[in-house]
């Protein structure tokens, strides 16, 4: 009798690990809290240089929101978001992918994409402009 318990226990322990290591927090479903580590600002008379955030105007952490489809800077009220115009998956990463405007009266729309790479989270971020490219490499996870 305690070896059928065992059993059943064990059987039912190992269909819940199963389940659970499938389970991706990289789905597009869940929102993410992600981290750039890295960042560089790249143009064709400076090549690429390691930038901080601060420099550039840009943040260094963002939360994603996939149901409301909008990336916000995390940490502080931002009235300032941008939209996710695609998310897709291939290979095992999850690609998001948008374009914003900036002013109306400059030339400086730019698009832009993330790769999170699943399972480990592990993220690239590119923007591209006229003439201009950013960089960034950092991290995700899933937010409680």
């Amino acid at each position: 009798m305690k070896t059928a318990i065992k059993t059943i226990v064990f059987t039912a322990l190992a269909g819940f690990f199963v389940t659970a290591s499938a389970a991706s927090f990289f789905d597009g479903k869940r929102p993410l809290l992600c981290s750039v580590h890295q960042l560089f600002e790249c143009d064709a008379p400076n090549a690429c240089l390691a930038v901080t955030p601060e420099q550039i105007g840009g943040v260094s952490h963002l939360n994603i929101d996939f149901k409301n489809k909008a990336i916000t800077r995390a940490g502080v009220d931002s009235k300032q978001t941008s939209t996710i115009d695609s998310v897709e998956t291939i290979d095992n990463k999850l690609i998001l992918s948008g374009i914003e405007d900036g002013e109306a009266e400059l030339r400086d729309g730019a698009g832009w994409t993330i790769s999170i790479m699943d399972p480990e989270g592990t993220m690239v971020l590119a923007v591209a402009g006229d003439g201009f490219a950013v960089v960034g490499l950092g991290a995700c996870v899933p937010k409680p």
